[in-house]
């Protein structure tokens, strides 16, 4: 599809067309809220409120676009319009990811009630297009795992699946574990690790297979503090703890927790050498849970659907499963 063809016509009278924030964002919301509040969390539902607060802003908002990565990616993507009745009923949203000219698709919906009619293609069609004219390296993706029609619609369209992720959650409300007995030594990370620890992680995530998760590539700034970190760690920026289970010089295992502001999640990263799962998951965990305690969050981690090591450890201090991702990639042909 040519770029002239997604052009806006002067009398549009319903279909495809580019999302225009001041009159779109506050039925995008909605249709994002009735398309996945099966798996919506409360960040979500937070997002859902903020973009209906913003939509009430009118002509004002494209001003704060470019402020706001989320604001921009409701602007860049496309819409589709019912025409006899003129309302938003299909949504695809893009952003730039950050890395390697990929681009990131996010919030493909079509309202229930037209759904099967072709609605998604459209939409999927027209973001390709969108990105090949406008010189990306390609897209990148997240469905759930069950969603066999979405995933069939993105293989059809050349995306290929990386690798499943599931998300899981502990809450504030579970019991802090007791120590466990013959546990091996557990010890903060020295700066000097983190070469071994980027090994480890290029590893058993490499960008391959997703990297550490959504959005999140492997590289050496996710485990080498920078100058503006270690100044000003836990004061502006989130404070990280990384733990490590070390022999003879070797990291065998790590555990990082980052403890960001205003949010009552810590994001925690689990890396397992393959010759040691199974062994070193559980205290791992069980260390880090004590020693969280008293930060008042909760714990949320996205680990590869295929580690069954760490997914026994998650499950044995309840953490509670709460979304299952398939990360697919399209690379501009």
């Amino acid at each position: 599809m040519s770029a002239s063809a997604l052009s806006t016509p002067t009398t549009f009278t319903g279909g495809l067309r580019r999302a225009r924030l001041h009159q779109d964002l506050g039925a995008i919301a909605d249709l994002i809220e009735l398309s996945f509040a099966a798996t919506m969390d409360a960040s979500g539902k937070a997002a859902v409120q903020e973009m209906r607060s913003l939509s009430k802003l009118g002509a004002l908002l494209p001003l704060l676009a470019p402020l706001d990565a989320g604001i921009r990616s409701m602007g860049q993507g496309f819409v589709w319009i019912d025409p006899p009745t003129d309302k938003l009923v299909g949504n695809a949203s893009i952003f730039e990811a950050g890395h390697d000219n990929l681009w990131a698709i996010v919030n493909v919906a079509v309202h229930p009630d037209f759904r099967r009619q072709g609605i998604a293609r459209r939409l999927m069609d027209a973001t390709l297009s969108w990105l090949q004219n406008k010189g990306a390296g390609g897209a990148i993706l997240q469905v759930e795992a069950d969603n066999q029609p979405a995933i069939h619609l993105y293989e059809r369209l050349g995306f290929v699946a990386l690798r499943n992720f599931k998300r899981w959650r502990r809450d504030l409300y579970r019991d802090t574990p007791k120590p466990l007995p013959n546990a091996p030594a557990i010890n903060l990370r020295r700066g000097r690790e983190w070469r071994q620890q980027l090994a480890l992680a290029e590893q058993l995530r490499p960008d391959s297979l997703g990297g550490m998760g959504w959005l999140r590539p492997t590289c050496p700034t996710r485990f080498r503090k920078t100058l503006w970190r270690r100044l000003f760690e836990g004061v502006l920026t989130n404070r990280q703890l990384r733990w490590v289970i070390r022999e003879q010089g070797e990291l065998l295992a790590t555990l990082d927790f980052d403890i960001g502001f205003g949010t009552r999640y810590s994001r925690a990263d689990m890396l397992v050498r393959p010759d040691y799962q199974g062994q070193l998951e559980m205290p791992l965990l069980n260390y880090g849970l004590r020693f969280l305690a008293d930060f008042g969050r909760s714990i949320t981690t996205d680990h590869p659907a295929d580690d069954e090591a760490a997914t026994e450890a998650f499950r044995a201090y309840q953490f509670d499963l709460k979304r299952h991702l398939t990360h697919m990639l399209w690379r501009v042909p």
